[in-house]
């Protein structure tokens, strides 16, 4: 009994560090869609856990605001109890040439000046992580599976 209070310091310190949000990530929850109503509307989304470079930061669905920097390189989703991952994005830190190929596939839009695209939309590694192109710009992607909202700003 002596040692519970160091257990549940070292336990508190632990959580702590599995939640601390890196710098320059800024994470907001949002309220899901009604899906009760009987006109119809989006699809329900899948519920899944965000991660951004391996620490775990919430829920969907949320919106996550990322400032481009070297520290910041993966965010992903996870489901389920043994948090298996089913998406991860890869954030560019500079021009390449598949992101100046990308420049002639995306169908984004321009709005409030933020670039958006669909997260179909991304190219895919060989294993299956999408890529997010480098823009100098502020870029907005949407993953409408898992609602998600992924902003990169300079």
């Amino acid at each position: 009994m002596k040692h519970l209070p160091i257990l549940t310091v070292l336990l508190v310190v632990l959580l702590w560090g599995c939640i601390t949000t890196p710098l320059g990530v800024t994470i907001t929850s949002r309220a899901p869609e009604d899906t009760t109503s009987t006109r119809p509307g989006p699809i329900e989304a899948k519920r899944a856990w965000i991660f951004v470079e391996g620490s775990q930061q919430g829920t969907t669905p949320a919106t996550v605001r990322i400032r481009r920097s070297f520290e910041i390189t993966n965010v992903s989703l996870h489901v389920g109890q043994a948090f298996e991952e089913v998406r991860r994005y890869e954030i560019e830190r500079s021009i390449t040439s598949s992101r100046i190929m990308q420049n002639y596939t995306f169908q984004g839009t321009y709005d409030g000046g933020i670039l958006t695209f669909s997260s179909t939309e991304l190219s895919q590694d060989k294993k299956g992580r999408f890529i997010i192109p480098y823009y100098a710009s502020p870029i907005q992607i949407v993953d409408h599976e898992y609602d998600l909202i992924l902003i990169l700003t300079e």
